[in-house]
């Protein structure tokens, strides 16, 4: 599989995601993650091979438009060269929490992608990395938010999924569907 049909892939999923996840943000931030997501993804999709994670970066801009794009540059790299992924989304991780100043437990992406993480550290495959990522995001319902907009919310946002974790799930759901035996 190449980085084009990931991104082409990637951003066809997210057309569908931009209300849901614009919804789920309204109710932790200022209720424009999907539309930021999508808009950044047709971007990648439509940028040649090895500047995808960049398109999206520029074209999404902000934080977050930063921070998921340390995530897809890795899964380009992978597809793209075959970088190994457990180490490409360990170092992904790494550089969010830094840049982020978050940790796991706080509320955001990190909870989803720490645990996918996790799962292929422990030579499990994508779809057990796929379930640990989504389990992760479920847990975001319980947790008060410590970083972004999120923590001025009351009661810190308990209660509501967050929605960096959910798109960091469809990010490697779609990596999954799409035939990515790694």
């Amino acid at each position: 599989m190449s980085a084009e049909a990931y991104f082409t892939a990637l951003a066809a999923r997210f057309d569908g995601l931009v209300e849901p996840l614009n919804t789920l943000d309204a109710a932790l931030g200022d209720g424009d993650h999907g539309t930021t997501m999508r808009r950044g993804l047709v971007k990648a999709a439509a940028a040649g091979s090895g500047l995808r994670a960049k398109a999206f970066m520029r074209a999404s801009g902000g934080a977050s438009g930063t921070l998921f794009g340390l995530i897809l540059h890795e899964i380009e790299q992978h597809l793209d060269l075959g970088a190994p992924l457990a180490d490409g989304l360990a170092r992904a991780e790494a550089r969010v929490c830094d840049l982020g100043q978050v940790a796991e437990g706080d509320k955001s992406m990190v909870d989803a992608l720490a645990p996918a993480v996790r799962a292929l550290a422990g030579r499990g495959s994508l779809a057990q990395a796929v379930t640990a990522a989504a389990a992760g995001r479920e847990a975001t319902r319980d947790l008060a938010a410590r970083r972004g907009r999120a923590q001025y919310v009351e009661g810190g946002g308990v209660g509501q999924v967050d929605p960096g974790a959910t798109s960091v799930v469809h990010l490697l759901e779609t990596l999954a569907d799409i035939g990515d035996a790694s």
